[in-house]
């Protein structure tokens, strides 16, 4: 496509606008020019974000390619411009340049990835749940239940990070390598503010101490208080841990 086809097929969303909705019928995908714009469904009443997608990041493909209408809606995180292709369109655009393809199909592939993730989390989830459950079954007798020696919870949704290994780090999942951080935050954090690999939790022989990774951006703070990076400061029960904008509360078993 030339610069003038871009300029035709060229639309402008203002922050909040509706780009289109779940469920309805679509014939066209959309390449992000510039700003941002959030993916989000509809889960039990409540708007879950999906994912928030960049300047050269493209969605809205499944119905170009499967006919089928919309699996969540798109609406303008910022203010935005957007390129509209149609399915006449987008086979020009195949036709025409190979690296189109090329790239459509690595960033589906990407995509395919971070959905085999979100998969594997909700595995392990669910079967932390479990043992969660037949644990609490087992409450009335301490000695039979092994607790966790130390843990996160979200001041926002409420939900507990377990702190299991030696050095524990916090972060989000990678997009581009699929690594997951032993804390992943990454439903905690849908804007991303917080780095990949944000910090560390080491547990030595005297406790647990909170160390900021080299090249975090946006912070990290205890109790309010911005950390040196790479320099180890202590935690103690009802710690208050802040990542970028992500805070959470620490805690320790009393055997611990």
């Amino acid at each position: 496509m030339s610069s003038e086809l871009f300029d035709k097929y060229k639309l402008s969303f203002h922050k909040g606008d509706l780009i289109f909705t779940e469920g309805e019928l679509g014939s066209e995908m959309f390449i992000i020019q510039s700003g941002k714009v959030r993916i989000f469904k509809n889960i039990d009443g409540y708007d879950q974000t999906l994912t928030v997608l960049e300047k050269g990041d493209f969605f809205g493909e499944m119905s170009i390619l499967e006919g089928m209408p919309r699996s969540a809606s798109a609406e303008a995180e910022e203010d935005c411009d957007l390129i509209k292709i149609n399915s006449a369109n987008f086979v020009a655009m195949i036709k025409s340049n190979i690296e189109i393809a090329i790239r459509i199909m690595r960033k589906l592939s990407l995509r395919l990835r971070e959905a085999n993730v979100q998969i594997e989390k909700l595995m392990h989830a669910s079967t932390e749940m479990l043992s969660m459950t037949e644990q609490a079954g087992k409450a009335k007798s301490k000695k039979e239940t092994q607790e966790v020696p130390a843990y996160l919870v979200s001041t926002m949704s409420g939900k507990t990070f377990p702190i299991t290994k030696s050095e524990s780090y916090v972060g989000r999942v990678d997009r581009v390598t699929g690594a997951v951080p032993d804390i992943d935050l990454s439903d905690e954090d849908p804007k991303r503010f917080m780095s990949r690999r944000h910090a560390k939790i080491v547990k030595t022989d005297t406790g647990y101490s909170l160390v900021e990774e080299i090249g975090t951006v946006n912070g990290t703070f205890l109790n309010n208080q911005r950390l040196a990076t790479g320099s180890p400061v202590p935690l103690k029960t009802g710690d208050t841990l802040t990542f970028a904008n992500i805070t959470l509360t620490f805690y320790q078993a009393v055997n611990e």
